[in-house]
């Protein structure tokens, strides 16, 4: 059985405040400009690679990665654990790592290697996105169909 935390705990501080910072129930706005390399290159959310604004969200896709890698580590989806693998493992990931400037080229870079699982981007979310850049790249890629997930 696990104790009551006592005021003069600093356990009761967080308990009490909302941990060091303060009441977690209301976040504070970010007052710094966020970084656009952010997160290991196979947990990116393909808005971070093609350099566009982000959310918090990037953190579900991640969380999203992982997940499905424990999922893929039980029993009943791969007989030996040396079967067992990251879901997007991506060598490169143009521009942000990209060892040559036509990296994006390559099967391994990072965004290939996600649309080859769940296929490239529609036309609308293309549009949606915006960015005329990143829209024309998107446009250029080869029409790829999401793979089933089982």
């Amino acid at each position: 059985a696990g104790r009551a935390a006592e005021e003069g705990d600093p356990a009761y501080k967080c308990l009490k405040h909302g941990g060091p910072g303060g009441d977690l129930s209301k976040p504070k706005p970010l007052k710094r400009q966020l970084t656009k390399h952010v997160v290991t290159r196979w947990y990116r959310g393909p808005e971070l690679i093609l350099l566009q604004d982000y959310t918090s969200a990037v953190d579900i896709w991640s969380i999203g990665c992982i997940f499905a890698e424990l999922l893929s580590m039980q029993k009943e989806s791969v007989d030996r654990y040396q079967q067992r693998m990251p879901l997007f493992p991506g060598k490169s990931c143009f521009p942000l790592s990209a060892e040559k400037n036509n990296s994006y080229e390559d099967r391994r870079d990072q965004l290939n290697v996600i649309f080859a699982v769940i296929g490239t981007p529609t036309i609308n979310d293309i549009h949606d996105l915006g960015d005329l850049s990143s829209q024309g790249y998107l446009n250029g890629l080869p029409y790829v169909e999401a793979q089933p997930l089982h």
